[in-house]
């Protein structure tokens, strides 16, 4: 028997059926986002203790976000959505109404289909992030990178620390912690290594040149500073970190397969919550120093617990005003500053008791 052949004209049918389909999807998507323009521009939400019922918002602006569920984010968006309530602007999380999970680049499309009056990204070196960028500068929405840049898009403005100075805010606490093994090793009955090994945790999923920054700072201070008898040992490990449970069982695989490092450098909230939970699961408390990132109250109590050595706190409520500013200057004047940088502050045993005190009257 012969095999009966779909004709061209059948093909050419389903492919448009098919098309079409994708089509209605999308149109309905950036609909829903369409709708909550209108509504955000005539009727006001409340974020916080800040009310907005009585603003008249004559701007709609976006935050884009895959990990909008940390506390970072949270912070960075407080800041965002309170900034906006003073300059007339409502500003959304965008994706939180959603029933299911899309990336920043899928977010980035509706966004840029919903016809919004600004984006505010939390992006990456990608090729596809830089040209939806400048596809939203094109259609005359002006984009502003936060926390994790695009430079070599049309962004208006990037939000966030110095990596190169944050790199060498975590070598000057290697050699800290390299002094401190010196002193322990010339004082203690039993045998210690003169060496230290240093692993840093870095995003495998990230083609984001804010890593290569910071690592960069970190060799810098560690070849320069390091005055003890102790070699410090630099590597680093990759991390899965596209989702909570991948960065879990990658960083459960570090302790899993190789001898525990003497000091893990972690880059964001989740790995830092990842490591600590990693250490006191597998008992190896003590073993490691954590040197972490933000100032979540699991983070600070890891601190003084004596767990995590020290962590850095970056101001993400003032993240998120920035980014509202830089639009706003950008509409107003045609240009705003390339390069707005936040204040960080080193957590450690000396100063945790002040944030954990902090903490503690805001939940209160």
């Amino acid at each position: 028997m012969k095999k009966k052949r779909i004709s061209t004209r059948n093909l050419v049918l389903v492919y448009s059926v098919m098309i079409l389909i994708v089509a209605v999807i999308f149109v309905a998507v950036a609909f829903y986002f369409s709708r909550t323009i209108r509504a955000a521009r005539h009727a006001g939400d409340t974020y916080s203790a800040v009310s907005s019922s009585d603003v008249n918002f004559s701007k709609y602006y976006v935050m884009i976000s895959s990990d909008r569920e940390l506390d970072f984010w949270k912070s960075v968006y407080k800041g965002a959505y309170e900034e906006g309530i003073k300059k007339g602007v409502c500003v959304e999380m965008m994706g939180e109404n959603l029933s299911e999970d899309y990336s920043n680049t899928e977010l980035m499309e509706i966004a840029i289909a919903s016809k919004v009056d600004g984006i505010i990204v939390h992006a990456d070196e990608s090729i596809e992030m830089r040209d939806l960028i400048n596809e939203a500068v094109y259609e005359g929405i002006p984009v502003v990178t936060v926390y994790g840049d695009s430079a070599n898009s049309l962004r208006c403005c990037y939000v966030g620390v110095g990596s190169y100075n944050l790199g060498r805010e975590y070598g000057k606490q290697i050699v800290k912690i390299a002094r401190e093994y010196e002193l322990s090793k010339t004082t203690a009955s039993t045998h210690m290594n003169d060496t230290l090994k240093v692993v840093a945790l870095v995003n495998s999923y990230s083609d984001n040149n804010n890593q290569s920054l910071v690592w960069s700072g970190i060799q810098n201070v560690v070849s320069t500073e390091n005055n003890s008898e102790i070699q410090i040992e630099l590597s680093q490990a990759y991390v899965d970190n596209r989702n909570t449970f991948t960065t879990e069982e990658s960083i459960r695989d570090i302790f899993r397969s190789q001898e525990t490092p003497d000091v893990i450098v972690c880059l964001n909230e989740t790995d830092t919550n990842c490591v600590y939970q990693s250490l006191v699961d597998y008992n190896k408390v003590g073993k490691s120093a954590i040197l972490g990132y933000y100032d979540s109250e699991s983070i600070l109590k890891g601190i003084s617990r004596s767990v995590i050595y020290s962590t850095i706190s970056v101001d993400t409520y003032q993240m998120g005003v920035y980014c509202v500013d830089a639009i706003k200057e950008y509409e107003e004047y045609g240009y705003t500053s390339q390069y707005m940088l936040t204040d960080v502050t080193l957590i450690d045993k000396s100063n945790v008791s002040d944030y954990l005190s902090e903490n503690e009257e805001v939940t209160e």
